[in-house]
């Protein structure tokens, strides 16, 4: 199985980091609050565990961003872990591969006239490439010089 990390930019991370930062800061103000007041009223109680689940959930969901994204390659399958969300692609429904060299997008054409774009490193473009024809021959690769569609189309 061959792993290709997602490329977040600079400032989808900034944003994750941020996220996780303010997820901590609820946690610990709460922590405080519930310290400092305890529970003296149900509409209290209520407060501290909305905002309690709240920030754990944004720590995670932020982290999980951060550590897991990434594309896994397998010998059926190429499959995205975007944090928690889990997308699956079988290489059996891939029809072609297009590389978009002038806005250096990579963007796989699937059945049904479904598509997804990979987000890695255009560096990996190659390999990862390789890897996917090398999996199923029968895939269709093509470079595409301009951002005009094959009818002319913008």
């Amino acid at each position: 199985m061959k792993t290709y990390r997602f490329k977040l930019s600079i400032a989808a991370t900034v944003g994750c980091i941020a996220g996780i930062l303010l997820g901590l800061a609820g946690i610990g103000v709460t922590a405080y609050r519930i310290w400092k007041y305890g529970f003296s009223s149900a509409q209290l109680i209520i407060q501290h565990v909305v905002v309690l689940l709240v920030s754990a959930l944004a720590v995670a969901l932020f982290a999980s961003i951060l550590i897991r994204s990434v594309y896994k390659l397998t010998d059926k399958e190429l499959i995205l872990w975007f944090g928690f969300i889990k997308s699956t692609y079988k290489l059996s429904d891939i029809e072609s591969i297009r590389l978009f060299s002038k806005t250096n997008k990579l963007v796989l054409y699937l059945k049904d006239d479904k598509y997804t774009v990979i987000v890695v490193k255009p560096e990996w473009y190659r390999d990862l490439t390789k890897e996917i024809l090398a999996r199923n021959k029968n895939i269709r690769y093509d470079v595409s010089t301009s951002d005009r569609d094959d009818d002319g189309e913008v």
